[in-house]
This record gives structure tokens, C-alpha cells and sequence, in this order.
């Protein structure tokens, strides 16, 4: 009776349950695909259990974050298009087979994988644009109890080895590499040093509301999750906007948890009068922006409408009743994120306005790697 509601238990069929064990028998490089069903069959226990009995790989949608902590030691974050593209058997676990995850299709995935489903919609599993070879229908927190039985004695960590070693190796020669993303030592403060920043001052189980284009993007790659329902971004219709009012309503869902809003200058502008609605109403969050100046995809300013200028929304908040501060240079960023938690400590809502580089542009061989 999980968040005081009845739900019926439905188990997988179990002759496809025991065909998916043995489909991991004969897999040499299987790999998980979780989602929010995950989430909402509040399977994360069982789903790490059987990551690490079994010793598959995973990957998540930007929602199902944290299910399984992203430093798990078989999480490869950034091979994912990789461990798509070699992947022998790909199990997807309560996430929809649409275009977040490349429809489970070429060339995407490898046209001769074997492809598993786990949703507890049986309408949902028959819409699939590429055949399932094994369709389970079951809630996830049932099937993964189930599989977990399954195999006991049959699957075993070490199968795998070779697999996660070639992603392994991958992760280090690609996070090595020089060029994609580089940080400039020159003009503004490029994003990713504004969010590796808010990584390193997040708590471990603070929730983050990340919304922007630049921003979205880098902060898939910078920024982990380790709790289930931690991470908020703007879902599979990539509704810019949201992330203001979903950092408000998490924090009134999670009045103990560190809240952490994470903007683009763009998105912000969006819905930036829900500062008004947090602080009337007292509900304290910090808010942190990445200024740049513009609209992505225009770095000569040359198209109408993409340059947005330098707005000083640190003063639209002070004047809302809020805290406000304004960064211009990478090492003060720190000292103000933990002026503003302080002024979030008590009781208000504080933003943290960073200038940084208009010329940044995510690197288009490496959204591929975090764009789902």
C-alpha cells in the first residue's frame, strides 16, 4: 500500500521471465534501459539488486535518475551511445519506447539486439515501433523480484566482465580526451565550471530542477543524481519553463530536502514571476542561473530575437522580497552558493545570477552521450 493507496501486484508471465534469464545467458553485452515506471512501482531497491546480481550495465531517461545511484560502479554515463550501439540484449525496464531513447531502433541501437520490454501496460508494449522479442507484462518491482530468483545459480557479475571493461575503458579515454566541451580560460565562466560548482556544493540527495537548452544539456553530463525522484528536468516534451515551478512544487513535496533550481537566462525568462509564488508564499529554494546573454545557436548574435541581453534577475528577486547575488568570476561562485543556502536556511528564496560564456556550445558528438 506504498504512499497509502491499494494496487493489485501484477507479476510477469513467468514462461517470459524465464525466457528473458535465458536471453541473458547467451548475452555477452547486455544492457539495462530504466525509466519512471521505475519510479513509480518505487522499485529502485530491486532494481539495484538486480544490477549488481547480475552485472548489467544501466542507463536511465532523465527522469528515472538516481534509481540506481549514477556512481554506481556499472554506470557508464558517458557510453552511452556506445553501450547502445554494442549492446547484444537491451532490457527496457518501465520507460516508454519513444524517441527519448531512440524508439529501441537503428541506428541507435544495433539492428540484431535482442529487445525486452517490462511495462505494466500491455497496450503500451504493443505500440513498440521495433519488434519485442520478449515482452513482460508486469509492474517493475514484481518482474525484478521475479528475474532476481531467476537467476540465482544461472547469471552471475563475472559474465560480464569483459563488457563493462570495454565501457569502462571508453568512460576514461572519452572523459581524457581533449576538445569536446573544453573549458576556456577566456572571457566568461564557461557553464560547466558554473555546474560543476553546483555539483560540488549540492548535498547527496538534494533534488535538482534543471531546465534550459546549454544548460539542460551540460548539466546531464556534469551534474549526477543519486536518489530516485531527485532529478527533475522537462521531460520527454521538452517543455522549457518548468523548471522554476518544479522546484517550487518539490519543495513543498520535500520541505527537508535541499532544492536546486538550475536555470538557462532563456528558460528562466520563461516563468522567472514564480519567484513572486516562492517567496509570498515562503517556500525556500535556491535558484542558480546560467547568463549567457542569449538564445543558443547564434554566436555571432546575427538572428533576430536570440540575444536576450544580461538581465539582472539577482535584482528581480531582491525586489521580490528574495536574495540576490551576481557572479562574474568562476572562484566566487562557491562563496555565493553558500551565502545564498544560508539565506535559503532561513527561510528565504535566493538566486544566484553567473555571466557566463555565450560562445559555449555543447558539443554535438557528446550530446549524443546524455540527451536521454
Amino acid at each position: 500500500m506504498p504512499g497509502g493507496r491499494f494496487w493489485t501486484v501484477v507479476l510477469g508471465d513467468p514462461r517470459q521471465i524465464d525466457g528473458l534469464v535465458g536471453a541473458l545467458a547467451e548475452a555477452k553485452n547486455p544492457v539495462i534501459v530504466s525509466g519512471s515506471g521505475v519510479i513509480w512501482s518505487r522499485a529502485w531497491d530491486e532494481m539495484r539488486a538486480f544490477v549488481d546480481a547480475a552485472g548489467v550495465p544501466f542507463y536511465t531517461t532523465p527522469q528515472g535518475r538516481g534509481v540506481v545511484p549514477d556512481d554506481h560502479p556499472y554506470s557508464y554515463l558517458s557510453m552511452r551511445s556506445g553501450a547502445f550501439r554494442d549492446a547484444d540484449l537491451i532490457i527496457v525496464l518501465g520507460t516508454r519506447m519513444n524517441y527519448i531513447i531512440g524508439h529501441a531502433s537503428p541506428p541507435r541501437f544495433g539492428p540484431s539486439a535482442k529487445i525486452a520490454r517490462i511495462d505494466i501496460d500491455p497496450a503500451e508494449i504493443g505500440t513498440a515501433a521495433r519488434y519485442v522479442d520478449i515482452p513482460i507484462v508486469g509492474d517493475c518491482k514484481a518482474v525484478l523480484g521475479q528475474l532476481l530468483v531467476g537467476i540465482k545459480g544461472r547469471i552471475n557479475p563475472d559474465k560480464y566482465v569483459g563488457w563493462r571493461k570495454q565501457l569502462a575503458d571508453g568512460e576514461v579515454a572519452k572523459r581524457s580526451a581533449a576538445g569536446a566541451n573544453k573549458l576556456a580560460d577566456d572571457g566568461d565562466i564557461h557553464p560547466v565550471r558554473m555546474l560543476e560548482a553546483v555539483r560540488d556544493f549540492a548535498k547527496r540527495d538534494a533534488i535538482l530542477c534543471v531546465d534550459g537548452q546549454e544548460t539542460l544539456n551540460y548539466g546531464r553530463q556534469t551534474m549526477p543524481t543519486f536518489s530516485p525522484g531527485h532529478r527533475l528536468n522537462s521531460g520527454p516534451f521538452g517543455t522549457m519553463g518548468v523548471g522554476l515551478p518544479f522546484g517550487v512544487g518539490a519543495k513543498v513535496a520535500c520541505p527537508d530536502k535541499q532544492v536546486i533550481v538550475v536555470h538557462g537566462d532563456g528558460s528562466m525568462g520563461m516563468n522567472a514571476m514564480e519567484l513572486d509564488t516562492a517567496i509570498r508564499h515562503k517556500i525556500p529554494i535556491l535558484v542558480v542561473i546560467s547568463l549567457n546573454g542569449g538564445w543558443t545557436g547564434d554566436p555571432k548574435r546575427e538572428k533576430p530575437g536570440r540575444d536576450l541581453g544580461y538581465t539582472r534577475y539577482d535584482k528581480i528577486c531582491e525586489a521580490l522580497g528574495g536574495y540576490g547575488e551576481y557572479i562574474t568570476k568562476a572562484e566566487d561562485i562557491r562563496p555565493a552558493l553558500e551565502r545564498a543556502q544560508k539565506k535559503v536556511d532561513e527561510g528565504m528564496v535566493a538566486l544566484v545570477n553567473v555571466r557566463t560564456d555565450y560562445r559555449a556550445r555543447f558539443a554535438g558528438v557528446a550530446f549524443s552521450d546524455y540527451s536521454t
